[in-house]
């Protein structure tokens, strides 16, 4: 089911203890939990199906003759089982005019859909009747289920069209809304939220009542029994409406006296997360496990930084070097187990949104786009600061999977795959979540010959039993368990991987000819920045061009197609439509994405791109009281407009913090320009949100990671001097040598390492320094300077330092580099960096 708990509960416990929540009374039918039977045919009376304005019929009728030539006349893309008998639908409603794949999908139920907006507003207030507003996105699965068994049922039908506005929201597409109708949500059902999520609410959107997904007889009783309490109780109505959006109010901006932030919040911080750590399988808790790329980059970077003792906090609280020890080990069991478990596509690349169960074995099989991002990121970063080269790989194949599966042909990439799949290619053939996926042994045995097909049943789990309704999720066992495997079929380990590469291959060709998932055909503009940030860093780092080709190629769609009429970028694009205003998650994800473009090709004209953006930021979302509104021109007089609910987005969760995010961008802009202002802007934002990290600091490690990186520098194999200046960057040439680079914008430059006696030359040391044999510095360049009497030894243009590492050690390395920037006319402060030299 599409819920997830938050860090909301907690609000939502702390808040209760001072205010209740009318809830409607809900009599759930005890015995009967399947749909309704549906009747073989129904007539538009039978479901109080509505008269339409003449115009707004003529459009709707065009749009299915559309519609209808777009699918060749075939029945299976209606998303409805009541069709004529020439096998168009009965039904169309609004949805059929938008461009939202979500809504689209419902264009053709028995209901009266509206879209989210003023005209639906404005049927509810002449109506005087309340709005019922149905939150879901195209590839969910539950949405999907619920859509079958109620929004396509008559009886659910007729009670919507009668005593209803009913109102469909893509959470993609409208995001803002979403948020703010999820904390409603949250605040009702004891802390869960997620989708589908169902709102009851007055005429101008204030919500009195949610659930989330129910079965039809559920719900049903559910409508019934809101619209009792509606005619009979609108005061209370009315009441609990107030109640419920001053509740809103204080989750959505919460205040906290400023604090005191330093290395120790970032101790107990770590402190706090490895205690939550799934000691057997990894992850965080025991149940349910979602990735939470967010919190495993935190612990990455603090883990470098530990381990090349740059921040090792002494006081009380701190870390000790056994906890650091037991730390990596956690970060190593949950990023294995993650890879090797069903949660990652064994066979095709790429990773599910979550893990039903504790040992990561059977995911929900939906692929989101910020997904592969993020955790691309994670095992990016993971090979820097844990030195196994198998995290590289995962990443490698995750950003192979965006190119070939989630590319749209314009250059952007879609939102989603749904994790629902068709059984067979009959016209009509049920749905069933993850078949697309899962395998039997009889398939295997189809697709491969038979050693090969023995060898794929024995390293992915493939069993007659299965782990899903008889179908295995492949999943392949440890080490050990492959170490065992090489051992028993004579092989080495490595041709042992070589071979299944080559069998993976085999049955990837074969998944392709089943009926593939839907896909969610939105092209975000946050996911897109986060997809481009994601490839960009990965071609710079894994040296794969295909990867910073892709993510240049999105980044020109997105700039030339997701536009607004003035102009200013667009939300989201789909059907040639660009729509919805950029958020605050949308510039500044699009625009670190063109940060990690400059730092993959070193062309001006992407961090120039990315300055522009981070300006619209803060000129256009700056919030009074600190940090930035998640959308443009919000308002914050208590009015009823639930969109004008002040919300500054900072906490963790499935998606990066809007307010984290913005965050990055100010230190990364600051790093690598002569602009103080970013800095001064990311001081500011933090001592704003102080009160509340200091508070609460779990829920807010996308921002502590930014105060890491203000307080010690980022963790990365590139590094900025000189103001952005100067570029070092270090990389593997061979097995068992590296290099350094160093590159500066004319005129600046460095002292040699050989520099002239009272200068501070250019050096470098590596941790642990049993790795390195030898370290061979080029020449410096005599050069005569207004300001000296004498030539200097100078390093100018590029220079590249040679290290010669011992052959009988492995794993990550921190490169400290010693250096002060100088232009012809100043010499800036000399700096000490850090960088993590790649696998």
């Amino acid at each position: 089911m599409q819920r997830h708990r938050n860090c909301w509960i907690k609000v939502f416990v702390r808040l209760a203890l001072a205010s209740t929540v009318l809830i409607v009374p809900v009599t759930v039918p005890a015995a009967n939990t399947q749909p309704t039977q549906a009747e073989q045919q129904i007539t538009r009376p039978q479901v109080d199906w509505p008269v339409l304005p003449t115009a707004l019929q003529k459009k709707l009728n065009k749009a299915l003759a559309d519609q209808a030539q777009q699918n060749g006349q075939s029945t299976r893309d209606y998303h409805t089982r009541w069709l004529n008998a020439d096998g168009l639908p009965m039904f169309t409603n609004r949805l059929i005019l938008s461009d939202s794949p979500y809504l689209l999908e419902h264009a053709h139920n028995p209901i009266n859909w509206y879209a989210y907006g003023p005209e639906a507003l404005a049927a509810a207030k002449a109506q005087n009747k309340p709005l019922f507003i149905s939150i879901g996105y195209a590839s969910c699965h539950w949405c999907h289920v619920m859509a079958r068994e109620s929004f396509e049922s008559p009886a659910v039908a007729r009670e919507l069209n009668r005593h209803f506005i009913a109102v469909k929201v893509d959470r993609q597409q409208q995001p803002a809304l979403d948020h703010r109708y999820q904390i409603a949500v949250a605040l009702v059902n004891q802390g869960q939220s997620g989708w589908p999520a169902s709102v009851f609410a007055l005429p101008d959107g204030r919500p009195f009542f949610t659930q989330l997904y129910q079965p039809e007889p559920s719900f049903l009783a559910t409508l019934n029994n809101v619209h009792h309490v509606w005619q009979t109780k609108r005061p209370e109505v009315t009441n609990d409406a107030v109640k419920l959006t001053a509740l809103m109010r204080q989750v959505l901006d919460q205040q906290a006296k400023a604090a005191k932030l330093d290395d120790s919040v970032l101790a107990r911080t770590v402190n706090a997360l490895t205690a939550q750590f799934d000691p057997f399988q990894g992850g965080f808790g025991d149940g349910a496990k979602f990735p939470q790329a967010t919190r495993l980059l935190f612990l990455l970077d603090w883990l470098a930084r530990e381990q090349a003792h740059l921040s090792h906090p002494n006081a009380a609280g701190g870390v000790s070097t056994a906890q650091t020890k037991a730390l990596q080990s956690e970060l190593v069991l949950t990023l294995n187990h993650m890879a090797r478990g069903g949660l990652f596509d064994q066979i095709g690349g790429g990773f599910f949104r979550y893990s039903t169960t504790p040992d990561w074995q059977v995911p929900h099989f939906e692929k989101m786009a910020y997904y592969q991002a993020m955790l691309a990121q994670t095992y990016l970063k993971a090979g820097l600061v844990l030195g196994n080269a198998r995290d590289w790989r995962v990443a490698e194949r995750t950003l192979d999977f965006v190119i070939r599966d989630m590319s749209a042909a314009d250059g952007g990439f879609i939102a989603a795959l749904s994790a629902d799949s068709a059984v067979s290619h009959r016209a009509g053939a049920a749905k069933e979540e993850g078949y697309f996926y899962t395998w039997t042994p009889k398939e295997i045995a189809e697709a491969l010959p038979h050693y090969e097909a023995l060898l794929a049943e024995r390293y992915w789990s493939i069993t007659a039993s299965g782990t899903v309704d008889g179908r295995s999720v492949p999943h392949q066992g440890d080490a050990a368990v492959q170490a065992t495997m090489a051992k028993d079929e004579g092989m080495s380990l490595p041709a042992l991987t070589a071979k299944m590469v080559a069998i993976r291959a085999k049955l990837e060709s074969a998944r392709k000819r089943r009926p593939a998932p839907g896909r969610d055909d939105n092209r975000i503009l946050s996911w897109n920045g986060l997809l481009i940030e994601a490839l960009a860093d990965g071609g710079r780092v894994l040296g794969v061009p295909r990867f910073i080709a892709a993510a240049q190629k999105a980044a020109e769609f997105i700039d030339t197609n997701m536009r607004l009429p003035d102009k200013t970028l667009a939300h989201s694009y789909n059907r040639g439509v660009a729509s919805g205003r950029a958020n605050l998650a949308d510039h500044a994800d699009f625009a670190l994405g063109l940060v990690a473009l400059y730092d993959a090709t070193g062309k001006n004209h992407w961090l120039r791109a990315a300055q522009k953006q981070a300006q619209i930021i803060m000129q256009d979302f700056a919030a009074a009281n600190g940090g930035y509104y998640d959308h443009k021109a919000l308002h914050t007089k208590a009015d009823s407009d639930v969109l004008n609910l002040p919300s500054r987005p900072i906490d963790d969760g499935a998606e990066p913090a809007g307010n984290a995010q913005a965050l990055a961008l100010q230190l990364a802009l600051a790093a690598r320009t002569d602009d103080a202002t970013y800095q001064e802007a990311a001081e500011r934002m933090l001592a704003s949100f102080s009160g509340l990290i200091v508070r609460d600091p779990t829920d807010f490690t996308g921002l502590l990671a930014g105060l890491s990186d203000l307080r010690h520098g980022s963790v990365g194999s590139l590094a900025f001097a000189g103001k952005g200046n100067v570029r070092i960057e270090a990389a593997r040439t061979a097995k068992h040598t590296a290099e350094v680079r160093l590159h500066y914008t004319a005129p600046w430059h460095s002292n040699a390492h050989d520099a002239s006696p009272g200068l501070i030359p250019t050096a470098i040391t590596v941790s642990p320094d049993a790795f390195v044999r030898q370290i061979d510095y080029p020449q410096g360049e005599k050069v005569k300077l207004a300001f000296s009497d004498q030539p200097l030894n100078l390093y100018t243009g590029t220079q590249v330092l040679d290290i010669k590492l011992n052959p009988h050690v492995s794993g990550p390395m921190r490169i400290r580099v010693q250096i002060q920037a100088c232009s012809d006319a100043t010499c800036l402060a000399p700096e000490d960096l850090a960088i993590w030299l790649p696998l």
